[in-house]
């Protein structure tokens, strides 16, 4: 798929999701990956972010520039979909957590909610340039 994807006349991300199985941070990054699934599906919960966060130790050596441990979406802000979507359940403080710990991981910061719907205090979250030039 990498060779595929080079032949194009412009920059794509490959990324990989399998959810974390198969260990695929430690394959996915010489096969041409960009970006590979460390974990399940993330929900907005502090037991689910925790769990997920804090347990990515060790996997940093898979990542550097141009390929990045993928711990899943950011679940800040509204999130869900369609008529399911909601306020997340992460107070202030662990949504604080979520957008720093994903930082100090290099993970990529993909925004799990939608833009139309964005607060100010979500917005501040997501475009904090301290926090953004540490990711």
């Amino acid at each position: 798929m990498r060779n595929a994807l080079n032949k194009l006349d412009r920059d794509i991300v490959y990324s990989l999701s399998q959810y974390g199985m198969g260990n695929s941070w430690e394959w996915a990054g010489k096969i041409g990956g960009n970006s590979w699934r460390t974990t399940g599906d993330l929900i907005d919960t502090w037991s689910s972010l925790s769990e997920t966060g804090f347990t990515q130790a060790g996997k940093e050596k898979y990542a550097g520039p141009g390929h990045w441990n993928d711990p899943d979406m950011l679940v800040v802000g509204y999130v869900g979909w369609g008529e399911w979507k909601y306020s997340t359940r992460l107070t202030a403080d662990e949504q604080y957590t979520h957008i720093s710990l994903w930082s100090l991981l290099s993970a990529p910061l993909l925004i799990g909610c939608d833009i139309a719907d964005m607060d100010a205090f979500t917005k501040s979250l997501l475009t904090n340039d301290e926090v953004i030039e540490i990711n």
